[in-house]
């Protein structure tokens, strides 16, 4: 289990474990709040990320639409996936019950908290039934409409604590039974070798409940791994009852920013890069200069088609303050251009006779991508295509100063103390503020390709430096 992920600055923290929480069920399309894309929200403000396994699609209220293979991407083991807590919302067939069962046994002795949500009326009889059979005994915490917890339990009419109660013996520690007012009765077993049942409801504050925010909140809670279970299921309820402006008081968890996010997905490529010869040899002054050279060179054909792409995103940009941040990065690369060769004491080059390596050539058709494509997305995707050269250069530059190595080689000292440079370090936290507000409302879907794009870049730059060594070292 994880620790708490804790961010205090924009600026991202290394080696950061982000907790995980999986989101199985229906993509609904009627109601935004009932969304994966809102769990996906809910969990980010509890400093999680969440790995979606999307069953079907409701379109209207009549119509969803199931996948062939509904739970086909869901893996064999979430071992590699490091899976903090799950969270089970509707499903529409029993297929998708039992293939969500089969995999939860598979995971059973990782001890991941199990949230299952029962809240939408949607639940027909025939998989409703599949779920108390084969999933509620799995389960962690179980949360439902009274409606639907009534329905379940079949011995007469009851209170609604005593349905509570009932619902404990299908197997959950928890049951969270909601009336239609938005009140919570919880009932929970209190210590599994006397069976002793307690049953309260929880403070309500006068505000009705947010219920589709309730099981998420409770996941991502868990998903921190240091939190009780009855006290997630507090924090839960608090976050879904009290007003946003009054959650800090209680929370204790900052909210996972999008940088963050994009430079915890990275960690073992940055591990891989600070690994690398060529910025090993430069750190100690070992490197051999011709392979700096080398380096150079490519570096200078690369901002050639850096320059190519900002022109192409200034053109097309139409956020106001992103455009004016297209055009200042533009007018800096044009100036390093046409100083870098000569202030490494290089001659001219031309660029029609002077071959790119492979990796300066992949991440330069890479990168020019965004500027030939006509939607309306192309600017964000270049901005987080832009944003790795900035990044891991400045990730590389604390890694030097914090090793306390001073290079003896002028122009490798020279690397490090512009590293040291706050200005510099200014404009890189507003590029991280900057993202971040742009993709502030995007869909976890467009923020996911977002990630796979970072990712791929971050590769580049990896190749970048690695290709300089073996391809300097040839020359």
């Amino acid at each position: 289990m994880s620790c708490s992920a804790v961010v205090t600055s924009v600026y991202p923290k290394d080696g950061l474990r982000v907790p995980k929480v999986m989101c199985i069920g229906a993509q609904d399309l009627v109601c935004h709040a009932k969304s994966l894309d809102a769990d996906a929200i809910t969990s980010r403000n509890l400093g999680c990320v969440t790995h979606s396994i999307i069953t079907d699609v409701h379109v209207n209220q009549q119509e969803s639409i199931q996948f062939s293979a509904p739970l086909s991407s869901l893996p064999h083991s979430c071992d590699h996936l490091s899976i903090d807590s799950v969270k089970i919302g509707l499903m529409n067939d029993v297929e998708s019950v039992n293939q969500v069962h089969n995999f939860l046994c598979s995971m059973k002795e990782n001890g991941c908290p199990i949230i299952i949500d029962l809240m939408n009326e949607r639940w027909t009889d025939k998989v409703l039934q599949s779920m108390i059979d084969s999933i509620l005994p799995l389960s962690s915490v179980l949360i439902a409409s009274y409606t639907i917890a009534h329905h379940i339990v079949t011995s007469g009419q009851q209170s609604i604590e005593g349905t509570a109660r009932c619902l404990l013996e299908s197997g959950p520690r928890v049951v969270i039974v909601q009336d239609e007012n938005g009140r919570r009765c919880m009932a929970m077993i209190d210590n599994e070798a006397l069976l002793t049942k307690r049953c309260f409801w929880l403070p309500n504050h006068g505000s009705p409940s947010k219920s589709e925010d309730f099981s998420i909140a409770i996941a991502a809670y868990l998903a921190h791994g240091h939190i009780p279970l009855d006290f997630a299921i507090l924090y839960g309820h608090l976050y879904t009852t009290v007003d946003a402006l009054l959650r800090s008081s209680f929370l204790h968890i900052p909210s996972l920013t999008f940088t963050q996010e994009l430079w915890s997905s990275v960690d073992d490529i940055y591990t891989r890069t600070i690994e690398l010869p060529f910025l090993k040899e430069m750190l100690h002054s070992t490197l051999d200069e011709r392979i700096y050279n080398y380096y150079i060179a490519q570096d200078y054909l690369f901002l050639l088609d850096r320059g190519r792409m900002l022109k192409g995103l200034v053109d097309r940009c139409s956020n106001e303050e992103v455009h004016r941040f297209f055009s200042t990065l533009l007018d800096k690369n044009d100036k390093y251009v046409t100083t870098i060769l000569s202030d490494n004491n290089l001659p001219p080059y031309d660029e029609k006779t002077t071959a790119k390596m492979p990796a300066c050539a992949n991440y330069t058709k890479f990168m020019l991508t965004p500027v030939t494509c006509n939607d309306d997305f192309a600017w964000v995707r270049g901005l987080v295509t832009l944003l790795p050269c900035t990044l891991v250069y400045a990730k590389v530059g604390d890694w030097m100063i914090a090793s306390g190595v001073q290079p003896t080689v002028k122009r490798y000292a020279d690397i490090i103390d512009y590293y040291r440079d706050q200005a510099r370090r200014d404009r890189l936290i507003y590029f991280l503020e900057l993202t971040n507000r742009v993709v502030h409302d995007f869909s976890f879907e467009q923020r996911n390709k977002l990630k796979q794009l970072f990712r791929q870049v971050c590769e580049y730059e990896y190749a970048f430096w690695d290709e300089s060594y073996r391809y300097g070292t040839q020359k």
